[in-house]
């Protein structure tokens, strides 16, 4: 499971824009002006260290995890000369429990927990250090709105989430997609955590016309796996989500303080 450095370079400004600013200044309330160690769960091209970095205080130390060294080399160059930056190839299917075994304050993760099982949830929520916080961002919930709707937009969405939820390779069994976010919240709860969920959906316009573009291409290859449209209903659906003039594609953001 990886994604191509083009496609998060393209959605990383969406992102940045809906991440819940009232979370991300809790986190950083939390640490009380304390350097972290952070550790970043299918870290990308870097993308939650340059939104959250900012936000943190000076010294904090990252640990950017993920198992595409392609994705990894881009992250390292565009962190160049930044001190207190790691890097670790690592294939999370595998090696969480590895991984978060490493000292850290925060445990983070963007839009990624939406492609695991629920039984890789469960070690996730699990192998989290007992005084560490988890921020988990850009989660995908299932509520999407395309401006102006196409007559078959129900059935679409139906089938797309039929199709996000086949094994991703994170995990055994299907994807939890939609269900993902409250799943670890509730798994974290219920290990004393306090846990905070805010919506943070991706608001596109014309500006966002890639991005759109892009969304519906990827869906209507999903879609067409599916069967789920005939070929021509298919077609038509989805030039009419390429040519939407406003979306909305619902996510939520988590964040788990430890108790105490």
């Amino acid at each position: 499971m990886s994604f191509s450095a083009d496609w998060l370079a393209l959605r990383e400004p969406a992102d940045r824009a809906a991440r819940d600013p009232g979370l991300v200044a809790e986190l950083a309330a939390w640490l009380a002006g304390r350097p972290a160690r952070v550790t970043d769960l299918g870290c990308g091209t870097g993308a939650s260290w340059r939104a959250l970095a900012p936000a943190l205080p000076p010294g904090t130390q990252w640990l950017m995890v993920d198992a595409d060294p392609a994705l990894l080399d881009r992250a390292r160059r565009a962190a160049a000369g930044r001190p207190g930056l790691g890097f670790l190839r690592a294939d999370l299917a595998e090696a969480l429990e590895t991984v978060l075994a490493r000292p850290a304050d925060i445990v983070t993760a963007t839009a990624l927990i939406d492609l695991a099982s629920r039984d890789w949830l469960t070690r996730l929520g699990q192998a989290v250090p007992a005084g560490a916080a988890v921020y988990v961002a850009l989660s995908y919930d299932g509520q999407e709105s395309w401006t102006p709707p196409h007559p078959a937009e129900a059935r679409a969405l139906a089938a797309f989430h039929r199709h996000m939820r086949r094994n991703k390779g994170l995990g055994s069994g299907p994807a939890l997609g939609p269900e993902a976010g409250a799943a670890l919240a509730g798994m974290l709860a219920a290990r004393g955590w306090r846990v905070r969920v805010a919506q943070s959906p991706w608001r596109l316009g014309p500006r966002d016309a890639a991005l759109i573009a892009a969304l519906a291409d990827g869906a209507a290859a999903a879609v067409a796996e599916t069967g789920a449209l005939d070929p021509a209903t298919l077609g038509h659906w989805h030039a009419a989500r390429r040519a939407a003039r406003e979306v909305r594609v619902g996510h939520c953001d988590i964040l788990a303080l430890p108790p105490g």
